[in-house]
């Protein structure tokens, strides 16, 4: 088969990340800066030029196109609309806008119908003030429905809100609470996270009171039990959407897609070279890392904003790289197939990594047969070995 040049590459898949808050969160890790209209005007025209750096060497055709941070709904409307229009958005079907509901009223709302944002990830994290007092937002709960209100009258039919759980002297009562909230609302997809704090953060002062493993597995199932009873698809370990609802960006992560991250500490992975059409299985298979114009690899932009401006002032782009050799890859590919809750493909895994997956792994299956359903083309975790995902990917590795 002939070799394509990357520039006939098509990378359907696009992260964005915004590093601007209004103060950051007592638990957030994730790199961020204060925010003020000089700074954002100065990024995104360097978030420009990176865009058009890469739109050389490869044919963005984005399927999704996804803005995180930081806090994207601190951008305007008339920013956002020049950002998308740096892409050939033909085949888009989904763009999604993380927002924190201190932003939103109906001058936001009425803003943002002037793009073609067409999903909302409401970081709304509890609905108990003390709770989110705690994780120090700037929102209390009745702003967090109001917000929602707001953009359900605006005409937004594809609404995510995001749950954490495990916080410190949390119960079981105080879950619920949330959930229930959550549940009145009606939203289309749920994201729930465990609360995991680095050492850097002012939270990690108070990990003394995080509830026992034990206590955290119970919110766990919870959540479970109450949002599969309320017509939710637990699609992935963390995920829950109605029907036809997955967000269709980060299922790109779980089934090994490559994919774009621009902006200060976004993360991309790209290969060198494959055949087309890009991200089908039988084209993929011939990963090689000795073979040097076949390479794929993860990048990082810098968790630096005058660092990642440096790198654009010399035109420069994918740092931090990463090579990722097969073992590498095939690590990967279970941990992140694995989340899915249908699990990995046993064929699709054979024509990849030229190698039986049941044969390969039978000492860690065998372990944790009673936490895997194995069907003849399929393994997957089954619901009750979830919250202990990692300890099974651990053998894996």
């Amino acid at each position: 088969m002939e070799k394509n040049t990357q520039a006939d590459q098509v990378i359907n898949y696009v992260y964005i990340h915004v590093p601007f808050c209004l103060r950051k969160c007592s638990y957030c890790s994730f790199f961020s800066v204060n925010f003020s209209r000089e700074a954002s005007s100065r990024f995104v025209k360097y978030l420009i030029k990176e865009i058009n750096l890469f739109k050389q060497k490869y044919n963005i055709k984005p399927k999704t196109i996804y803005f995180g941070g930081g806090t994207p709904s601190l951008l305007t409307s008339e920013q956002i609309n020049l950002i998308i229009s740096q892409f050939d958005i033909v085949e888009t079907e989904e763009i999604t806008l993380e927002c924190n509901p201190v932003n939103i009223d109906n001058k936001f709302a009425d803003s943002l119908k002037t793009t073609i944002i067409n999903r909302i990830s409401l970081g709304a994290q509890s609905f108990m003030d003390k709770e989110l007092k705690v994780l120090g937002r700037l929102h209390n709960a009745e702003k967090i429905e109001d917000s929602y209100k707001i953009l359900r009258n605006h005409g937004y039919t594809n609404i995510s809100l995001d749950l954490i759980y495990g916080l410190p002297d949390q119960t079981k009562k105080d879950v619920e609470f949330s959930l229930n909230k959550i549940m009145q609302l009606d939203p289309e997809h749920i994201s729930t996270y465990c609360l995991s704090l680095e050492k850097d953060v002012p939270l990690f002062s108070k990990i003394t009171y995080i509830p026992s493993d034990e206590k955290i597995a119970e919110f766990y199932h919870l959540i479970r039990y109450k949002l599969i009873s309320a017509g939710f698809d637990h699609y992935e370990i963390s995920n829950f959407g109605k029907s036809g609802f997955e967000s269709r960006h980060n299922l790109c992560y779980w089934k090994d897609e490559f994919y774009l991250g621009f902006g200060p500490s976004a993360a991309g992975y790209l290969n060198n070279y494959y055949p087309e059409p890009f991200g089908t299985t039988q084209d993929r298979v011939s990963r090689r890392i000795n073979d040097e114009e076949n390479i794929t690899y993860r990048y990082n932009n810098p968790a630096n904003i005058e660092e990642y401006y440096k790198m654009l002032d010399k035109n420069e782009i994918i740092a931090n790289k990463t090579i990722l050799n097969n073992d590498d890859h095939e690590k990967e590919y279970i941990f992140l197939g694995l989340r899915k809750t249908i699990g990995i493909d046993l064929g699709e895994f054979k024509n990849i990594f030229n190698t039986d997956f049941m044969d390969k792994y039978d000492h860690v299956i065998n372990k944790f047969r009673n936490l895997l359903d194995i069907e003849k083309d399929k393994i997957k975790l089954k619901p009750e070995a979830y919250f202990i995902s990692d300890e099974i990917f651990s053998e894996f590795m």
